[in-house]
């Protein structure tokens, strides 16, 4: 089982040990092995909330009192909204990462301009992969697909 070595006046962590079947427990010291139980991390979904680390243990500062023999530290998780700026850079971020491949659209649809003998060009002039493309783009700004 993992212990955490404790400071009782400040509730730092010293050091982290393994002990497989001694209880290094000696609960009225100025440091004090507690041990670790570790939560399992939640589900949640990363495009709206994020996962906050969270440490639960009793406070430990009073030396007169000694530490209860169940006492332990809970390594958890809290599940947190995004804030608006997050929301907006995970868009950015996916804005960012299909920039090269508007870049490509933009070149054909001058390039179909260029070639097209001054005809009015037409939706179909060019792929559903584009448009597929384009809209992904649309979607991530909150807009309608064309």
């Amino acid at each position: 089982m993992k212990y955490a070595k404790i400071n009782r006046d400040s509730g730092n962590v010293i050091k982290e040990k393994d002990f497989s079947t001694d209880n290094p427990r000696a609960l009225n010291k100025p440091f004090v092995w507690l041990p670790v139980e570790q939560e399992v991390v939640p589900s949640y979904d990363e495009e709206t909330h994020k996962v906050v680390h969270t440490v639960t243990q009793p406070d430990l500062s009073d030396l007169n009192v000694n530490v209860s023999p169940i006492a332990k530290r809970v390594q958890g998780y809290d599940i947190v909204v995004l804030s608006a700026q997050e929301l907006q850079d995970k868009i950015d971020v996916k804005l960012t990462a299909t920039d090269n491949q508007l870049t490509k659209a933009v070149e054909l649809i001058f390039t179909k301009i260029a070639t097209n003998g001054g005809v009015a060009l037409q939706r179909s002039d060019f792929p559903n992969s584009l448009w597929d493309k384009i809209n992904a783009r649309r979607a991530l700004r909150g807009e309608a697909p064309i």
